[in-house]
């Protein structure tokens, strides 16, 4: 949406969401908010609706539903002639794309080596950057034909192509095996763990991490309930609230503000050209995606704790900087500047706050109630990406550049929260994480038991490497200590 608000043939169709005169913006502003946010609304659903669909159909068919309802979407979108059409269209749209991000996240990590499960999911962020920065580019080649409205038309049917291809692939995928053994579907669960490892399946390094693996669920269950919210031996409670608490502090960074309206704020705000407006937005989409590219190489070197904590610092003093230059908005050279705070803004999101919070999200959640976690923090996200894009065509125009400083002081918060409460996973295996919890007495405690706790609590041997006659055995001393945690 962000290249379509300010295209000719897009308000023209839409006229009750142009504000590109000041007159129509004391008009439009809250209803273009709402059309562009109620994206986000649709988003949350989709998120929610994992909570009580997504452990019933499991990640695989779970993300082909999302998928045909994205899909559906487009095409209602692409063919919208009134604003009730295109509102619903986006709703729709949103709930497989919500979908998406509670469920891809999960199913990757439940399908992942603990060494290379941040690297795969960080993957996930690269390549839905690379969208964001293919459609600013896709839009501003459109931008030269805007009298005629297969300028956003074109761009908005685009999207299908990539519904359709995950269609295709998804089919010939592998299920979690982690949810195949939750559901007790053994001989699955062993066969695609097989695959996974290129083990026999009567391999003894595949028996081993059957074992480990529903000894973690054994000991996920004595906590005698499936509410995230109760208070179990394992913490369902603060692991459910950390997951929350992360995804919304995350979109409470201010990033969406540039995300959706950094056309706008140059045209109407900086004084730009249209044309230069396009060019600077998409060159911000292209930074965003190679920061997004080196997180890639960050997140198993640095963690998840001090990529979190400098995404937050760093979105901290971009929004600090911009309160300060566009409080001088008629400056042209201070207009400039505020540029570097923006490439600033995309540099931090996308390496600490865009997907680590979902990660972090399924990495923490106790398999038993994983899909009901990661479906509450996937709806957190996406309803606090909605309160942003709702208000900020409203807050600009009341309190204009103060508005930043709101999100400077959200920024140091998660800052806070982060140091106390989050402990780090890297390099631990799913089992592993259960047991910081397992052996915290309060809130606080996880993030010093990570620190103190060897790697291999819940496996004391390399899973990487062949396991010897004695595996069994070491597996049950394994889970004899995990007993005597819990």
């Amino acid at each position: 949406m962000n290249g379509l608000l300010t295209l000719p043939s897009f308000y023209n169709q839409f006229p009750s969401i142009n504000t590109s005169t000041p007159e129509l913006d004391d008009k439009n502003a809250t209803l273009q908010g709402t059309t562009v946010a109620l994206y986000e609304v649709g988003a949350a659903f989709g998120a929610l609706a994992c909570f009580f669909f997504g452990e019933r159909y499991g990640r695989k068919w779970t993300t082909f539903g999302a998928a045909v309802t994205v899909l559906i979407g487009v095409i209602i979108q692409a063919s919208s002639f009134q604003l009730a059409q295109l509102i619903v269209a986006r709703i729709v749209t949103g709930l497989g794309v919500g979908a998406f991000t509670a469920t891809i996240p999960t199913w990757v990590g439940e399908s992942s080596e603990a060494h290379q499960r941040g690297l795969l999911i960080m993957l996930e962020a690269g390549a839905a950057i690379f969208g964001v920065m293919f459609v600013g580019w896709l839009e501003f080649g459109f931008y030269f034909i805007r009298q005629n409205q297969v300028s956003w038309r074109f761009p908005i049917a685009f999207q299908a192509v990539f519904a359709l291809i995950v269609m295709s692939m998804v089919p010939f995928l592998e299920e979690s095996p982690r949810w195949l053994l939750s559901q007790d579907r053994t001989a699955e669960a062993t066969t695609v763990l097989s695959k996974l490892e290129n083990e026999s399946p009567d391999s003894e390094l595949i028996a081993a991490r059957v074992a480990v693996i529903r000894n973690s669920i054994e000991l996920d269950s004595r906590g005698h309930s499936s509410n995230p919210f109760a208070r179990t031996p394992n913490g369902h409670l603060p692991r459910t609230l950390i997951a929350i608490g992360i995804n919304i502090l995350a979109q409470m960074s201010g990033v969406n503000v540039i995300t959706f309206y950094s056309n706008t704020i140059f045209q109407q705000d900086l004084h730009y050209s249209a044309i230069t407006s396009r060019i600077i937005s998409a060159c911000l989409q292209t930074w965003q995606f190679l920061m997004a590219t080196s997180s890639v190489f960050l997140i198993d070197r640095f963690g998840r704790r001090k990529l979190l904590m400098f995404g937050a610092f760093f979105m901290c003093i971009a929004n600090a900087g911009l309160a300060g230059l566009q409080s001088h908005a008629d400056n042209r050279t201070a207009a400039g500047c505020s540029l570097i705070f923006y490439f600033m803004a995309l540099a931090a999101f996308p390496i600490g706050l865009f997907l680590i919070p979902f990660l972090y999200s399924s990495e923490i959640a106790p398999l038993r109630i994983r899909t009901k976690v990661t479906a509450m923090s996937g709806c957190s996200n996406w309803l606090f990406n909605f309160l942003v894009a709702e208000i900020t065509p409203t807050a600009f125009k009341s309190i204009g550049w103060k508005y930043y400083l709101v999100y400077v002081c959200t920024n140091l918060l998660t800052l806070v929260f982060v140091y106390l409460l989050l402990p780090e996973t890297r390099d631990r295996t799913l089992e592993d994480i259960d047991a910081f919890f397992l052996g915290a007495k309060n809130w606080l405690q996880p993030v010093k038991v990570a620190k103190t706790m060897p790697p291999g609590v819940a496996e004391e041997f390399d899973l990487k490497e062949k396991v010897d006659p004695s595996a069994g055995e070491r597996v049950e001393d394994a889970g004899e200590k995990r007993k005597s945690l819990a």
